[in-house]
């Protein structure tokens, strides 16, 4: 047995602990005739899936700059007090806004790393608290609630991955469209900060893009969103003096995603203008020996 005072174990027989010397004065405390099961193994699963679900909403209800609060208590008390008449003048569209079709969606794909974990965890101190309920049943209770976290846990676990996968190919559709408009915007500057300053500045556009050095000495973009140098062709050869020949045109292209010229996913500009991606044909640039056109 365990001496009470020291907690060292000592024998049975024995009525004085020969660590710190105590004495027994009695007789040893009967076993109860009912012990009471255990329930911390069940009570864990469940406090999870609680967890959970309530920490979710409060994130839901509370994010976004409080909206699905502000769309829950316009839908609870109308428009007859005070304070739902100045959420409804500052944003008179709030009682149609699509809550759950946008923002839990939202909620679950960018905090998913959050979420899925937690569900994993509620589905493994289920099923422990129900296998140990179902080996010792007399040690350990609350079988019916451990088989419930299980379930709920399970479910959650299920939604939020569908939520995360299924929202996996927009975000890399708007991944790939914002890299699209970066890229844009570099050629763009490129256009109004470099090539239309040469040309105001020669009346021509350069014949190679690093001759706009000339006319900025500052950095311009001259690479694409994923840092692959642009093609650029100047075109419309005019009449010049001499041997130098002028251009009234030209035409800059970025291999795009893919780092290859020609596919469907270059972005072409044109003098200016940005065109359908992949329908400029990359054409050689003329050298200084071709003759220029009359």
């Amino acid at each position: 047995m365990i001496c009470p005072c020291c907690g060292e174990v000592r024998g049975i027989t024995s009525l004085e602990c020969t660590s710190c010397g105590a004495r027994q004065i009695g007789e040893p405390m009967a076993k109860p005739d009912v012990l009471l099961p255990k329930l911390g193994s069940s009570f864990a699963a469940l406090g999870c899936v609680l967890l959970l679900i309530f920490t979710f909403l409060a994130v839901w209800v509370l994010g976004n700059d409080m909206k699905v609060g502000r769309v829950l208590l316009v839908w609870a008390f109308g428009d007859g007090i005070k304070f739902t008449q100045e959420l409804l003048q500052l944003n008179p569209k709030l009682p149609y806004y699509k809550i759950f079709s946008y923002d839990a969606y939202r909620q679950i794909f960018f905090q998913g790393y959050i979420w899925i974990p937690m569900a994993l965890l509620g589905v493994w101190l289920g099923r422990r608290a129900v296998q140990r309920a179902k080996s010792d049943p007399a040690k350990f209770g609350g079988f019916k609630m451990a088989r419930f976290a299980t379930v709920a846990s399970a479910l959650l676990l299920v939604a939020f991955s569908v939520g995360v996968i299924s929202h996996i190919p927009e975000a890399l559709e708007r991944g790939r469209l914002k890299k699209a408009a970066a890229t844009r915007a570099a050629m763009y500057a490129l256009h109004a900060e470099a090539l239309e300053k040469y040309h105001r500045e020669y009346g021509s556009y350069p014949q190679e893009l690093s001759d706009v050095s000339r006319v900025n000495a500052e950095a311009v973009p001259n690479t694409d969103y994923w840092e692959n140098n642009f093609t650029y062709q100047p075109t419309g050869v005019i009449a010049s003096r001499g041997s130098a020949i002028s251009f009234s045109n030209y035409k800059l292209i970025s291999a795009g995603p893919d780092g290859k010229f020609g596919t469907e996913d270059d972005i072409s500009m044109e003098d200016g203008i940005i065109l359908q991606d992949g329908q400029t044909k990359i054409e050689k640039a003329p050298s200084s020996t071709d003759s220029p056109k009359r």
